[in-house]
């Protein structure tokens, strides 16, 4: 593994590690309202959001990280993402994280 997939990995399990954030706590929620807006799941759990956040390229988690994974822009992003890989976000298939700088 490449020093970036570290760091970016180390970014996305202390984010979703955060427990006492109440931003990271509403923006875990909102991963799932997302899975079931987009249609991915009929109910989203924790861990199905936790899948689609560890499956997010690195130019969202870095966006995400600094607007606020709530914010226009990253949501769209995020949006997106979900319409373009709809198919394997619902069948939880591998998918090999995106790195773009």
């Amino acid at each position: 593994m490449s020093y970036k997939h570290n760091n970016l990995m180390a970014m996305r399990q202390n984010y979703w590690n955060d427990t006492l954030s109440t931003q990271v706590l509403h923006e875990k929620k909102f991963f799932q309202e997302i899975l079931i807006q987009h249609g991915i799941y009929a109910t989203a759990t924790e861990d199905d959001a936790k899948y689609l956040f560890f499956s997010l390229p690195s130019i969202i988690i870095v966006k995400g990280y600094s607007l606020g994974f709530q914010h226009d822009t990253v949501q769209a992003m995020i949006f997106q993402y979900i319409q373009n890989n709809k198919t394997t976000l619902s069948q939880k298939s591998n998918i090999k994280i995106q790195f773009n700088m």
